[in-house]
């Protein structure tokens, strides 16, 4: 399922990304890179970035990050500065050498767990 919706959003981007639905030519930032990160090859994730690097580098609106923009211009539609952008680093988290390297270097060990045991009985 998760190829054939991923063939299927190649074939619906605009130059600044991938529309969120067929409504409207918005799109959100986090959801773009979530579903890039479903891709199974560097190629196809790259075919999703690639418009997002554009949005951020030829946006005219100069604002706060937003994650909330029109694929077709690149203007903010609405959002910015929000909390929501972290999921742009769910990449990071997928690929399980990434996140090692980060993890050796947030605890100093590799072999720690990211969970924290509950001091509550």
């Amino acid at each position: 399922m998760v190829r054939k919706e991923i063939a299927f959003y190649k074939t619906v981007q605009n130059r600044y990304g991938l529309p969120l639905d067929s409504r409207n030519a918005w799109t959100k930032l986090d959801w773009i890179v979530w579903t890039a990160t479903l891709t199974e090859s560097r190629e196809d994730f790259a075919t999703f970035i690639e418009p997002v690097c554009r949005f951020l580098q030829e946006s005219p609106s100069r604002v706060p990050l937003t994650d909330w923009y029109w694929t077709t211009d690149a203007k903010q539609a609405g959002f910015q500065a929000r909390p929501v952008v972290g999921g742009v680093f769910i990449k990071m988290l997928a690929d399980d050498e990434v996140r090692r390297v980060w993890q050796t270097r947030s605890y100093g060990r590799s072999d720690v767990s990211c969970e924290r045991e509950s001091s509550v009985p």
